[in-house]
């Protein structure tokens, strides 16, 4: 019989560790060659993806020639969000927070989690730690009260765009947020839309953060609202593309009773009736047409709607 620890905890740890040793062995001077970074950027998500494959399984055992997976639910759970920065000439850089459940990292420096930023990129966006520049930053467990800033800094004036790539191990979906400190505005990024400003080049160390909630006063404005119109903005509804469900979440405002989806002809095609949940999931059936209209009802008769994408 054998048997191998889990890899999940170390995860993090392995990708900062491999990017710093890189630098430090003089492997990545992606300012002069241009060719060798795409080749190291493959490079490190190849070894990502096999971490990603191989850190679910906590030990092999082995028997007459057999294998067995054994997984456990002890291991901390690392959770990831992926954000992408388009430069005003084009150039996207991809960076990584990764939340770890045990709090075994810190908002601080973290050795062997996060991994310093040592190119030298006319346009860059990096995470700000001790006023150090960073492509990886490992902190503790998910709060999404707390905000992450972001420096970003341009030899070039034009438009920017940052992103969000992906988030992984969440179990509900969370909001993702550009909040300009500067503007004092919190613009939503997903898989779909984009933070966009025409920037002037120079530094920005204090003007860029991550957020996870929408502080603005409109936000927060919104919130203070009443009956049909707080449920009307509050509730959350979502397609999730990955495993094809319809994700309604009323922000606690309410409770959800029915659920009714209609097509662009107003015909319905789907309901769910005497739900009693402030959130829910549900598999959708094969609908026709990539567009659907969803009704989302309160005990007391509230209504919220939303035009969402099938795919």
């Amino acid at each position: 019989m054998l048997k191998i620890c889990a890899l999940q905890r170390y995860y993090l740890h392995f990708i900062g560790f491999f990017i710093n040793f890189l630098y430090i062995a003089g492997v990545l001077n992606l300012s002069s060659t241009p060719n060798l970074m795409t080749k190291i950027t493959r490079l490190v998500f190849m070894v990502m993806l096999l971490f990603q494959i191989g850190y679910t399984t906590c030990a092999f055992e082995t028997e007459a020639n057999s294998f067995t997976l054994h997984t456990t639910s002890s291991d901390p759970v690392i959770q990831r969000v992926r954000i992408y920065f388009i430069s005003p000439h084009g150039m996207t850089r991809y960076l990584l927070l990764g939340f770890t459940s045990d709090n075994s990292a810190t908002d601080g420096f973290d050795f062997g989690y996060d991994a310093l930023n040592l190119d030298d990129l006319p346009d860059d966006l990096n995470w700000m730690i001790e006023n150090d520049r960073y492509l990886i930053q490992g902190v503790g467990a998910f709060n999404d009260t707390k905000t992450y800033p972001l420096g970003m800094f341009l030899k070039n004036s034009g438009d920017i765009s940052i992103g969000l790539y992906r988030t992984e191990n969440f179990d509900d979906p969370i909001h993702v947020y550009v909040h300009d400190a500067y503007l004092n505005t919190y613009t939503e990024i997903t898989e779909e839309t984009t933070f966009n400003e025409a920037m002037t080049k120079g530094d920005y160390t204090d003007r860029f953060y991550i957020a996870f909630k929408d502080n603005s006063e409109d936000n927060v404005a919104k919130n203070s609202l009443s009956g049909p119109e707080a449920f009307a903005e509050n509730t959350r509804i979502q397609y999730l593309t990955n495993s094809k469900e319809l994700y309604v979440n009323t922000g606690g405002s309410q409770h959800i009773k029915n659920i009714t989806i209609y097509n662009l002809l107003g015909q319905r095609v789907y309901s769910a009736n005497g739900i009693q949940n402030q959130m829910t999931k549900m598999a959708l059936p094969n609908l026709k047409g990539n567009y659907a209209i969803v009704s989302v009802e309160s005990p007391e008769g509230y209504i919220a709607t939303k035009q969402i994408v099938i795919h």
